[in-house]
């Protein structure tokens, strides 16, 4: 889908989705995978690697707005989302241990396994720097800096590492007032991506026909991979720290393994 705002801005938004739906009545699952293309102007030449506003910034030039179009930071290429609920077949009415008394029934039934499966590539994001190779004084004027000159033939990702991310060496400083911006485009380098699998195992005991108890864990990132939150510098202006890593992402259960207990009374 292609959208022009009212500013004068561009956006090009195009994606497909493949999802997959299982139910029966002890096992649910649904998953899907988007891949998507979510490209604009509306970012202009101060985006740096995050949204400034709901509208963006200004273009760059207003009679070139291609200077300015690229992928939208912090969208993501591909995505994969998978949630499933799944009752253990074990126990009185189960496939197996069918027979089971009351005893053992308590001890092997009421078992349930859920889990939600999260993969998804990095977030694009925008290398910057504080000089002004316009000579318009734009990069002062929004105080967040243009985009930088790009080295050809270099890889952004050589040697990566959390220490250095996306390679300085890819990368150029344009310096002041030589006519033109900086060849970078908006969102051309991409941050770590996300993997993380979280489940959660609840035992149900059942009291009476209205009553019942339940206990549980649910452990966030049960593998605890490590994934890594995008670099807090990409400007080639301040070389130190640039393209390293120094915190972990948080949303959507990517952060540290976290297992957390529960109980439930129903009645």
């Amino acid at each position: 889908m292609a959208k022009k705002s009212s500013n004068g801005g561009f956006g090009n938004y195009q994606a497909g989705t493949f999802s997959v739906h299982k139910r029966s009545s002890s096992f649910q699952f649904e998953g899907s995978y988007t891949y998507t293309r979510n490209l604009s102007d509306l970012q202009g030449y101060g985006a740096s690697s995050r949204f400034a506003n709901e509208f963006g910034n200004e273009l760059s030039d207003p009679f070139n707005p291609g200077l300015d179009y690229g992928n939208t930071p912090f969208s993501r290429r591909n995505r994969f989302l998978a949630t499933f609920f799944y009752e253990l077949p074990f126990g009185k009415g189960k496939t197996l241990l069918n027979t089971s008394n009351r005893v053992l029934n308590g001890i092997v039934g009421g078992f349930v396994l859920s889990g939600v499966l999260l993969f998804q590539s990095g977030p694009f994001m925008t290398v910057s720097t504080d000089s002004d190779p316009s000579g318009t004084g734009y990069n002062l004027l929004f105080a967040n800096g243009g985009r930088a000159d790009t080295v050809k033939g270099i890889s952004p990702y050589q040697g990566q590492s959390i220490n250095q991310w996306i390679n300085p060496a890819a990368f150029n400083d344009p310096g002041d007032s030589i006519g033109r911006f900086g060849d970078s485009q908006n969102g051309a380098v991409q941050g770590p991506s996300t993997k993380a699998v979280s489940l959660s195992l609840l035992k149900r005991f059942t009291i009476t026909e209205t009553t019942r108890f339940e206990i549980g864990a649910q452990v966030s990132n049960v593998f605890n991979h490590p994934n890594y939150a995008t670099p807090g510098n990409l400007n080639v202006s301040i070389p130190q720290g640039f393209g390293q890593i120094t915190s972990l992402q948080v949303a959507e259960g990517a952060g540290p393994r976290q297992i957390q207990l529960t109980a439930r009374f129903s009645f």
